[in-house]
Parts: structure tokens; sequence; C-alpha cells
């Protein structure tokens, strides 16, 4: 049974081939070729504008919209107004138009290709360009209506009821709500591009019906163009591989020169082509089949995600544009019954144009594909380490794998690392667990939180640990995060205690590594203030509940600081139709008063809101919060952010033999004295939050360098004693020796029995004065393995006395 679609209908079946007696005709091979060509030309055109549109503002990103309405409106103009020259510039010299008619008719209509186009690049400017096209599928219902208003054509009462089934699919398209978004700016320009094409149409199609045919075509390419092509392109890529011009000039160039090309090849096909053939309703109901092909394509080449409700708006859009189409079928039956189409020596002539340019489109594809797929390529098996298995009591068997060591502050730090490069070697130490081990890799850990540690507590070495560390953050906050575009990283630390501001550099790597884009971050010392707060709950307005999360900093201050759970109780309230997520936290509550008012409101804030999602530190942290915060809160259980930085090379020789982190506040284990190290032994004993660390410009950099301050403050110990829990952490990242204190809370030993239990080279007591006899024992054991003391630190440079170490120092930090 053949669909009939009036001169559509015409156009997508060839001449000639049709018989009133045999039913329908074999579908043109030419009409395929012109659709796929409009179609390919149409994503590739909006594609490079898209990117160069979101590259146009230093530090933004794909699809990232910008902040408040009129700044938002104000600096999508200005980049649409530059695309739209350089596009609009490219048409004028490549494209000639003629036409018999009245001269104001063809320059209206070249007004309305020039708004048309601006309003267009707007609206990719100020959202995603899936949700423009999806937007402008509604461009037959406004050229019907621009044809009823200037021509008197009347609208069908079938298609009237079109309408609202057209609009509230593409509202559905677009994810949420235009009133509680950003993307209202970008729906109207997307609208009035829909309004002022269709006028265009209807100016060319009121030219060619009284006076004749309006001409449009390519224009020869003269030598003065070619020359001109050809010198830029030669100057700038030596400019470039000269290093004059930067790789940000050079794409903005790449993507908007692209842009305006295909932008005139997809224009021409458009006017020049096919609406030379169909009626301007026709020619937009035919448009709907390319910018359905067309969101696919941007789907799938972009970095939004399409969700099922996503795809059922687009099915209810198309639904009522067909259904559009079906109810002109009565009114087109006589005019294309009586309908005869000449195909001049012209015609042949822009067909095998239109033939040679598909095949050129098509090698341009293959060719994106395929460095694509080289730049994405998996890491062979030559460049892969496998880590060994200790074979004895040496620091040897220890070391990090070149490739871990290379992802760790070089060019791939920011790389999402691949999923076999996470995994231990299961033919060592591990081979009799082979098999749990591969069922254990297959559990949804989200579902199942308590089974996150199952592996983590068989691993031997720290690479091992730091490796599981990092797999469990991709899989189990992935699943949470993961579609998500963009998030505000709230209350990140910035003082002195090293731990936490590691933990920032951890969740750092961890966004930039799953490409979630940060468009805020406050650093809880400077500028998460309650008016910064108020102003970020303005900004995430601006934005799609779908599309940005909530981040708060992770650590261990849950119930134990009340005034750090103030703050987070301020933004679950400003942030309540967000979807807020938590990083990993352990609970502290004060001489294990869980009767304590403030720990009684700290139930009533984090128990059940369905928007929130919690990630608990370690085991017995996760039980009180199953116990004490039921409800419709969600709870999952990772390791510690700061795994994320990866394995950290020893960058300074030791001065110390022993260096003692001895913290004194809330948190101290408590110490009577600290014991004399055996003769020849140096011991440090400070806490690193008198380290100072250099100042910076702001809150994140000063993050970076107290965390690498916290590094430099533990290498100093050939091995290390701590009571604080990022001593533990760093130690390990470093691959150094060391002993943990617990304190009363239980907050390390809590910590290590979740993740590091099977850890060798460190040891766990809860009594202080065995610390130093524990780290001689650590010493003596990794001796051979650990790098020595620096040379000659005995030698008094006053000519007084040698230095003996005979006393713990603990007069300077």
């Amino acid at each position: 049974m053949r669909v009939y679609l009036g001169d559509f209908d015409y156009y997508f079946w060839k001449p000639g081939n049709t018989s009133t007696q045999k039913g329908p005709g074999l579908l043109s091979l030419w009409s395929i070729g012109v659709f796929l060509t409009w179609t390919v030309t149409s994503f590739l055109c909006h594609f490079f504008a898209k990117n160069f549109l979101s590259s146009m503002r230093p530090g933004s990103s794909a699809g990232r919209p910008r902040n408040v309405s009129l700044e938002y409106l104000r600096s999508g103009a200005v980049d649409a107004s530059l695309l739209t020259l350089f596009q609009v510039g490219v048409c004028y010299i490549l494209i000639k138009v003629r036409s018999p008619g009245e001269q104001w008719r063809l320059v209206l209509a070249t007004v309305a290709h020039v708004g048309a186009t601006w309003f267009t690049n707007i609206s990719m400017a100020c959202m995603f360009a899936s949700s423009t096209f999806a937007i402008k599928l509604m461009e037959p219902i406004t050229s019907a209506v621009l044809q009823f208003v200037i021509l008197g054509t009347p609208l069908s009462p079938l298609a009237i009821l079109s309408l609202p089934i057209i609009v509230g699919g593409a509202i559905i398209f677009t994810g949420s709500p235009i009133a509680e978004t950003n993307l209202s700016i970008g729906i109207a320009a997307a609208f009035a591009s829909n309004i002022i094409l269709g006028l265009r149409n209807v100016l060319l199609k009121m030219g060619s019906s009284k006076q004749g045919q309006t001409e449009i075509s390519l224009k020869p390419l003269n030598r003065e163009v070619l020359a001109f092509a050809v010198l830029s392109t030669g100057a700038g890529a030596v400019a470039w591989t000269q290093g004059y011009l930067q790789r940000r000039v050079v794409y903005l160039a790449t993507t908007c020169t692209l842009s305006g090309i295909f932008h005139v090849l997809y224009s021409y096909v458009s006017t020049g082509v096919v609406l030379t053939h169909l009626s301007v309703v026709s020619h937009a109901v035919t448009n709907i089949l390319k910018r359905v092909l067309v969101v696919l394509l941007l789907y799938v080449t972009g970095t939004r995600s399409a969700s099922p409700v996503s795809f059922l708006g687009l099915a209810v859009c198309t639904l009522g544009l067909f259904t559009y189409a079906w109810s002109k079928r009565d009114t087109q039956n006589k005019v294309d019954d009586e309908r005869k189409v000449k195909r001049d020596s012209t015609t042949t002539a822009w067909v095998a144009t239109l033939a040679k340019l598909a095949a050129i489109i098509v090698v341009l594809l293959l060719l994106i594909l395929g460095v694509g797929v080289l730049k994405n390529r998996p890491r062979s098996e030559e460049h892969k380490t496998t880590i060994k298995p200790p074979q004895s009591d040496t620091l040897a068997h220890h070391s990090f794998n070149p490739y871990q060591m290379d992802r760790t502050f070089s060019h791939e730090a920011h790389n999402l690392p691949a999923a076999e490069d996470l995994l231990p070697d299961m033919n060592g130490y591990l081979a009799p667990q082979a098999d749990s081990i591969r069922q254990f890799l297959q559990e949804d850990l989200f579902r199942e939180p308590n089974r996150s540690s199952f592996l983590s507590r068989q691993l031997l070495t720290p690479a091992e640990i730091s490796n599981e560390a990092q797999r469990i953050h991709f899989d189990v906050m992935g699943k949470a995060l993961g579609k998500f575009k963009y998030a505000m990283l709230l209350d990140i630390a910035s003082f002195e205690n090293k731990g936490d501001p590691c933990i920032t550099v951890g969740e750092i790597y961890y966004l930039a590594r799953t490409k979630l884009d940060i468009v805020y971050y406050c650093s809880s010392a400077t500028s998460c203030s309650y008016p910064n707060m108020q102003k970020a709950a303005e900004l995430a307005k601006t934005f799609s509940v779908e599309d940005l999360v909530i981040l708060i900093h992770g650590g261990g201050n849950i119930s134990g600081y009340a005034f750090s759970d103030i703050h987070r109780f301020f933004i679950l309230k400003a942030f309540r139709n967000y979807k807020i997520f938590v990083f990993p936290q352990s609970i502290w509550v004060r001489y294990n008063n869980f009767e304590h008012p403030h720990f009684k409101r700290c139930i009533q804030h984090y128990c059940c809101n369905e928007n929130v999602t919690f990630v608990m530190r370690d085991h017995l942290s996760y039980s009180i919060a199953q116990k004490y915060f039921q409800g419709d809160t969600k709870f999952i259980l990772a390791p510690d952010m700061a795994f994320q930085i990866g394995p950290v090379r020893r960058f300074m020789s030791p001065v110390f033999d022993i260096m003692w982190i001895r913290r004194g506040d809330a948190e101290t284990p408590g110490y009577s004295s600290i014991p004399a190290p055996p003769p020849g032994i140096r011991l440090h004993v400070s806490d690193w939050w008198k380290w100072r660390t250099p100042a910076a410009l702001s809150s994140l950099e000063r993050a970076h360098y107290i965390c690498t301050n916290g590094f430099f403050y533990l290498q100093r110990g050939r091995v290390v004693i701590t009571d604080r829990l990022h001593g533990h952490i760093l130690a390990t990242l470093s691959n150094i020796p060391h002993v943990l204190i617990d304190n009363k809370a239980h907050k390390l030993s809590a910590y290590h029995n979740s993740w590091t239990a099977s850890l060798e080279n460190t040891v766990i007591t809860d009594d202080p004065s065995k610390a130093v006899d524990l780290a001689v024992e650590l010493l003596h054991k990794y001796n051979s393995s650990l790098p020595p003391r620096v040379p000659f630190l005995h030698i008094d440079e006053t000519l007084t006395k040698d230095q003996t170490f005979e006393q713990p120092e603990l007069s300077y930090p």
C-alpha cells in the first residue's frame, strides 16, 4: 500500500515509473541521492557549527550552556553572529541566485535566509544541537500558517489537530519544562528560525510561480578563490607547525570553515534542488525525515545521551507531522494528478555534481571515523605490565608498574584508564581466588554496597589497592553520575590539613576522567558563603535537572563536626530540586552519643531525601547510616577519593628514618609521651597542619599545592607513623611502609579493615607507645629496598657538637 503525501509523494517516486494500473513505482535513486546529500550536508554543517560555538569561550565544553539569561543571550548572539557572517559570506562567494520576478522578493528571501541562519546558530549556542533540530521539526506547521496568511491556503481540521501533537512531542524531547531551564532562549531562537525559513521558502516559491523559475546554482570556482584557499590553508598549516598559532585558534578556524562550506552545500540542495520540485509545505514535511536522521547522528557523535523519553517525544512529534501530511492528501490530489515535471540538461549536470559531492562526503566521514577509532584504540598488550605478586619481604616486589606511574601527573592524567589496566594479576597469589574474583567483578556494587571491598581486602600491594579503589569509583559512582553533563562541586578543601585537599584533587581527577564538566565550585574555607550559595542556586536554575548534579566534597565530618553538617543542611535545601551526590564520607559520632541533639538533626536531614546519594567511606560508617538514616536517601560504599591521584614516585631522599604525623585535635588517639628511638635512628614528630604551603590564585589551585606538599611532608621519612587517615592513604600511594595508630572512634581501623587490611607494608595498633618499635621493625624488614637517608646530616655546621639523633625531634614541623 502506498501512502499518499501530495507533491511530497511525487518527489520520492520517480516520474514515469508509476502506473495507475500497476500501483507504485520504484523509489528513485536520484531522489535517494538528493535526500542523503541533503541529510549529510545538513548534519555536518550543524555539527561543525556546534563545535565552533562550544569552543568560542575558553573553558567551555561541547553543549555547555552559559550563565544567566542576559549574559547567556549576549555571548551566544556574538558567537552566532561571527559564525553567521562567515557562513553567509561563503554563500555569497559560491552560490548564484537569479529570479525573473520582482527583485524585492529575492532581497527579502536573502535577508530571511541570513536571519534564519543567525537564529539557528543562537539556538545551538544556547542548548544542545539535537534539541534545536527537534524544535525545528515544527517547520511544516509554521510553513502552513505562512501559506495560509500570505497565499490564502486553508488548514483542514486534521491539520489543526496535529499542531498540539507536534508541540507536545518537541517539548518532551527537550527533556524538561521550558520555564525551568535556560533553554528558553534557545527554544525561542529555534522557533524564530522556523518562521523565517518558512517565509524564505514562500518568497522563493512566489517568485517562481508568477514569472518563471527562480534559479539557484553553484558558481564555478575561479582561480583567485582556489588560490586564496590553498595559500590560506598552507600558511595556516605552516604557522601551526612552527608554533605561531595556538591549537584552539586552528580548531576554531577549521570548524568555522567546514561549517561554512557544508552550509553552502546544504542550502543549495535545500533551495536549489528540493524546493524547486516541491511546495513549501511538502518541502518542510520532507525535512522531518532528514532531521530525524540528523538528530540521531547528533546523539551518536555528541556527548548527550538519549533517554527512552527523548525518543518517545521525537516519535510523538514525528507522528504529528505525518498526521499533518496525511491531512493534505485530498487538497493535493487534483493538483498532483495534473502535474508534470520537466528535467532539462541542467538537471543532469547538477545530479552528476551531487553524486560527486556525496562521494566526497562519504570519504570525509570515513576519514573522521577512522581518526576517531585510532585515537581511541585500546592500549596494546606490549604497553601493559602486569603486577608481579610479592615473593619475599622486600619492597622490590611492591613497585608500581610503569603504566600506572605514567598516568600520575602526566599527559594521561585526565584520561579514563582502560578497565583491564585496573585489574590485578590473577595468575599469581590471587590464582586460588580467581573464579570468585571474576564473579565479584560482575556484581552490581551499587545495589549491593556491602560487597564492594571483597577484592580490595585480598590485595597485598599498594599498586593493586590504588587500582581497585579507582575501579570501584568508576564502577559504583559512575552508575549514579554517568547520566549527567554538568556538576557543581561544593565545599572543596583548601586548608592546611593535607588530607582534605588531596580528597579535592582526587575528586577533580575523577570528574576530568569521566568528562563531567564543573560549572561552579567553592571552597569551605573561602567562597562557600551563604550569599554565594544563593547565587549558585540561581545559576543552577539555568540548567536542566536532568543535566546538572550537585556534588559535595567528601571527607570524615558527618555528625562529628556540626558546622560542616549545618552547611550541608543548607546545600540540601538550596538545591532540593536537583540530584545531590556526596563524595565518600565517614560518620564520626562524638563520644558515641547517638542521642545527642545534633545527631538527631543529622537523622532528620540525611535520612529521607530521594534526590540525595551518600557514599560511605568504610563499612562502619555504612552500617551506622543503614541503622540510623533509614529512608529514601541512597547510601553506597567506596574508598576515599584521594586514591584517584594514583601512585606517586618518591621525588626526594628522606632526611628522617621515621616520620611521625601526630595530630593534636579532638580526633587524637591521646599520647602520654613519645618513646625515644634506638641509637642512630632519626625520629621526627609533628603535625602536617604546621607544614605551610605557598599561596595560590584560587582555592582549587591551592588545594593542589597543599596536597603535593603533603607528599613532600611524608617523603621526608624512610618509614611513617600516622594517626591521620590520609597519612595512611598518601603513604600507600607513595609506597612508604607505615604504622597506623587507631583513635577512639576507630576511624583508621574502620578504613583499614574495609580496604587495606591485607597491605603487606602496613601495620596497625591502638597503642601509641608501640608505634616506634613497629616502625623500626619496618625499617629492618624493608631496609634493602628503602632509599637511604641523606648523608652527612649529623655534622654540626657551627662546629659545636655533631648530631646524635638520640631524642625525638619535636620543635619544628
